[in-house]
């Protein structure tokens, strides 16, 4: 099937033999890149294509004084495809899709004040342009070269206005100065279902990390509870039990307590508001998001739903955000026994050993973590990489003791510690200590752990001989698991010691 840009080139040599560059002034000074999408390369890869498949013919010219040029001239086939294509152009059933309305589709996951001036921007490039199509069209008038160029430019303008003017609508809409079409009443951010669909903590943060203003009502048939947001944090709360005989006034310890409860429930509808701010007797909070949802989670004594972020024993979790990140959130011992345990290579089991805590209470501690965004599941693939970086540099270590003055002389590791302070590890009596932010893609990882072994291995060489680090470093290797070996040979360690 021909593109556009074919069509356009058995179109232009339907006049006359051309070369490639000619093409391109005659597309210039026509302005058909004005409402075409066609750029010198894509007319020469069209070309190429074109002559491949018969429908141009390719000669070499050489004009005076000039070098040899390939002039393309369209063939008997080339014609014949040109007339068919243009049926199929003209009487095309081909549907037209807007690239822009991706943006408005994916438009509830800003906030509502970003994106007034957005849109009010896009408004605006749309009105210079059709104010410049308007003068193209006034300048070329009755053009006797190109009697269809001011239908085409008419054609642009139109579109271009009506999207000016479909804008200015939806900026009203989204504004509240016109009625919002049925079911967009709630703003923006459109949010509703059931928590036994979503799951609360995911929730928060995605009106967290929109910085939404607006209102989450959530009921499960007999309660109601409410927490309402401006960008992004929460600012107040409320319950309210639906069939309560009782009219008392809660207090802050009871809508709290309310609140916190919220979050193991394991169904319950809910909504959530762009239109509505805080309510009449809402109580105030004065807690970031990573705390309100530290303090909820802390409730959750249910394995079903512990076991969305701690999914089994054999998981292993690595640090994802340091906790300097939240200055303010306060966890409990047992949380940072927990947390100071996860390296990325333990798995839950390990850490509750680790911990002498059981297996719940760690899980607990690690849906907690991870619900606040402190830990998070590793990555597989990055796991056995660290594993292998840790027990090649260990070993390495370990291997050295024959040769040392004696098994407590670190000199050498001492002298590798060195060498790599720019590098986020260290040896400290043997074992690796690694500091790496674990959101580095796994290929910077690769080049860390290669920079920080090839120092080691130069230090082993200019003190125990290149020898003695060729044969350490070739058992280390055979000493690996062979899923380990695999990831080794997989990034290349190998030839580290070449």
């Amino acid at each position: 099937m021909a593109t556009k840009v074919d069509l356009l080139l058995l179109g232009l040599l339907m006049d006359k033999p051309m070369h490639g560059y000619e093409i391109n002034q005659l597309i210039k000074s026509a302005e058909i890149d004005a409402w075409l999408n066609v750029s010198m390369p894509s007319i020469y890869y069209s070309l190429n294509k074109l002559r491949e498949k018969g429908l141009i013919a390719e000669t070499r010219q050489r004009g005076e004084g000039s070098p040899t040029k390939s002039v393309y001239r369209l063939t008997d086939e080339g014609r014949t495809r040109f007339f068919t294509a243009m049926e199929e152009s003209l009487a095309s059933h081909e549907k037209m899709y807007f690239d822009y309305d991706l943006g408005i589709f994916l438009l509830n996951k800003l906030p509502r004040e970003r994106v007034i001036p957005l849109l009010e921007q896009r408004r605006a490039f749309l009105d210079d342009w059709h104010t410049s199509l308007q003068e193209q069209i006034a300048r070329i008038g009755e053009d006797s070269r190109y009697p269809l160029r001011q239908a085409i430019l008419n054609h642009m303008a139109s579109h271009v206005q009506l999207e000016s003017r479909w804008l200015e609508g939806l900026i009203r809409q989204i504004q509240g100065e016109e009625e919002m079409p049925a079911g967009a009443g709630m703003g923006l951010m459109i949010l509703a279902g059931d928590l036994r669909d979503y799951h609360l903590p995911d929730l928060i943060r995605l009106i967290a990390s929109g910085k939404h203003g607006g209102t989450l009502s959530v009921s499960d048939g007999s309660a109601w509870r409410t927490l309402t947001f401006q960008k992004g944090k929460p600012v107040c709360t409320a319950s309210r039990h639906l069939h309560s005989t009782t009219d008392g006034v809660q207090t802050r310890e009871q809508v709290l307590g309310d609140i916190y409860d919220l979050f193991r429930w394991q169904e319950g509808s809910f909504t959530f508001d762009q239109t509505i701010g805080p309510g009449e007797g809402c109580l105030v909070l004065k807690m970031s998001v990573e705390n309100l949802i530290l303090a909820g989670t802390r409730w959750v004594d249910n394995w079903s739903i512990i076991q969305r972020f701690v999914p089994s024993a054999d998981a292993i979790f690595e640090v994802y955000r340091p906790l300097e990140t939240f200055p303010d959130l306060q966890l409990t011992p047992l949380e940072d026994r927990v947390l100071a345990c996860v390296d990325g290579l333990k798995d839950l089991a390990a850490i509750a050993q680790q911990s002498e805590l059981t297996v719940f209470e760690t899980s607990k501690a690690l849906y907690c973590l991870t619900a606040v965004g402190l830990v998070r599941t590793g990555d597989l693939g990055k796991i056995r990489l660290r594993r292998v970086f840790r027990e090649i540099s260990e070993l390495l270590c370990r291997s050295t003791i024959p040769w040392r003055s004696s098994p407590t002389d670190r000199a050498c590791e001492e002298e590798v510690n060195q060498l790599s302070e720019h590098l986020p590890f260290c040896l400290n009596e043997g074992r690796i200590e690694d500091r790496a932010d674990p959101r580095l893609r796994t290929d910077e990882l690769v080049g860390f752990y290669k920079s920080f072994l090839s120092i080691q291995l130069d230090v082993i060489s200019r003190r125990f001989g290149q020898d003695n680090a060729r044969q350490s470093f070739e058992q280390v290797l055979r000493q690996l698991a062979p899923e380990l070996q695999e990831v080794s040979a997989k990034y290349g360690f190998e030839s580290l010691i070449n």
